[in-house]
């Protein structure tokens, strides 16, 4: 039905295709020629597309750039058959899966991947989005540190329709929250995990979280995920591929890799890199095209760029190319069947909150916050030193309002730079009355005083 090389809405040009772990769709690396630059192309084949599609078209509109945007979603006719597509952008990371299968991460590491997380979730709740399938191969981290959360909306729909999942509910992300944070500070699955195999060094509020996954009696929100992992702080995760790197390394990782390269008489295996495979596919994928296609597809597939994030991790994404780079997104609303579904340009992701966030991301913690954490540190079972880090964390780091002060005070000084020059220019100029002075009211005095001479006195006369 869909082939590579195939062009749909004009735009998505597939190049290849792709492994995915969520039944009811057919995933492919595609081409957008509108932004330039590799998508994620999706087609629907569930039961019910119309309803993945509608569920896409809600997770659309809710705006946090940890929640990989939904570009486009629509219904296409193609040799004979209905296509119902999604395309997404591509995630930009490192899956949580392909990490927990290697590493064992520390409380924080994993609080602060969780935590991000469960923040996106709740910005998808406010706008009445659940994810419903919420597992780790939905989760990415970016070199950066960015928590990217994938599949918001379409993922529990799928999964709905296919049986296996848990329903589209804030307390079925919330457990399956829960349930990635138990597995990553364990490096167990999470439903193997007892209370024996928790840190030593968990928090009060995490600990508790921990047994009530264990006993399967919650978490029932997300705020209460929330609470349970405060202090938040994404700002460890920075220069991320440093932090996995001081990760302990999982056992069952170091066996995998003696018996790789370790054991006695055998031969290394032959290793080829990433970019030198990912080049031979592409190099195959380009000949298939050439011979079904237009004899322009060979073209337009040797100018693309080929994608690299961390070596052969499946989901990669170009250097050099966000989710923040991109200025023009489409999104699409659903219609009648059997009509495309046009895509419609939506504003950037710099909104008004985002921005707060970009402004405050580098915001150092206060000394009073240094001095709790070093006491947190040292005893972290305390519920009242937790308390305090807490609000002192939230004080540190609250968002304040757009800084304007780069922007007025340049215009405050050309506003009175322009009012004295005005000023000294009047000055100088002579004071023009209006008028030539004929029209000036005659005066109502006399000219002089008239002052009568005294009469002459009789004592002069009797003189």
């Amino acid at each position: 039905m869909v082939h590579i090389g195939a062009r749909l809405a004009r735009r998505f040009t597939l190049l290849s295709s792709e492994a995915v772990d969520v039944p009811g769709l057919e995933r492919f690396l595609a081409h957008d020629s509108r932004l330039n630059h590799d998508v994620t192309f999706d087609v629907i084949t569930a039961l019910s597309p119309t309803s993945v599609r509608q569920a896409a078209g809600a997770a659309a509109r809710v705006r946090d750039p940890r929640l990989l945007r939904i570009l486009a979603a629509g219904r296409e006719r193609l040799d004979e058959d209905t296509v119902t597509y999604i395309v997404t952008d591509r995630v930009d990371g490192i899956p949580l899966n392909v990490l927990l299968e290697q590493r064992l991460l520390n409380p924080r590491i994993a609080g602060a991947i969780v935590g991000d997380a469960t923040r996106a979730l709740a910005k998808a709740l406010s706008g009445g989005v659940h994810h419903g399938y919420l597992r780790p191969s939905a989760i990415a981290i970016a070199k950066t540190g960015r928590v990217t959360v994938s599949g918001a909306g379409m993922d529990g729909e799928l999964a709905l329709q296919a049986g296996v999942g848990r329903g589209a509910t804030e307390s079925a992300d919330a457990v399956a929250l829960g349930k990635l944070y138990l597995a990553a500070i364990t490096g167990m699955a999470a439903d193997a995990v007892t209370e024996r195999d928790l840190p030593k060094d968990l928090g009060v509020r995490a600990r508790a979280l921990c047994d009530r996954v264990i006993h399967g009696t919650g978490p029932g929100t997300l705020d209460e995920v929330l609470r349970a992992l405060a202090p938040i702080d994404t700002r460890i995760l920075r220069d991320f591929p440093s932090v996995v790197q001081a990760q302990t390394l999982l056992p069952r990782a170091k066996r995998a890799r003696r018996e790789r390269l370790g054991t006695p008489g055998a031969v290394a295996p032959l290793t080829v890199a990433p970019e030198v495979a990912s080049r031979a596919d592409q190099a195959v994928q380009e000949q298939w095209a050439e011979a079904h296609t237009d004899p322009n597809l060979a073209h337009k597939l040797a100018q693309l760029r080929e994608s690299s994030v961390l070596g052969d991790a499946p989901g990669g994404k170009k250097p050099g190319l966000t989710a923040r780079d991109e200025s023009a997104v489409s999104a699409t609303e659903p219609v009648s069947d059997g009509n495309h579904v046009g895509a419609n340009d939506l504003h950037d992701l710099y909104e008004f909150e985002e921005m707060v966030d970009v402004q405050n991301v580098d915001s150092l913690p206060s000394i009073w916050e240094a001095i709790l954490e070093r006491l947190h540190s040292r005893w972290p079972a305390s519920e009242t030193i937790t308390q305090r880090l807490e609000r002192a964390h939230v004080r540190a780091q609250r968002a304040g309002p757009i800084k304007g002060a780069p922007v007025l005070v340049p215009l405050l000084v050309i506003v009175i730079l322009v009012v004295a020059i005005v000023a000294f220019s009047m000055l100088k100029a002579p004071l023009d009355l209006g008028g030539d002075g004929l029209d000036a009211p005659r005066n109502t005095y006399p000219a002089f005083t008239y002052s009568p001479s005294p009469s002459p006195s009789t004592s002069a006369t009797d003189s």
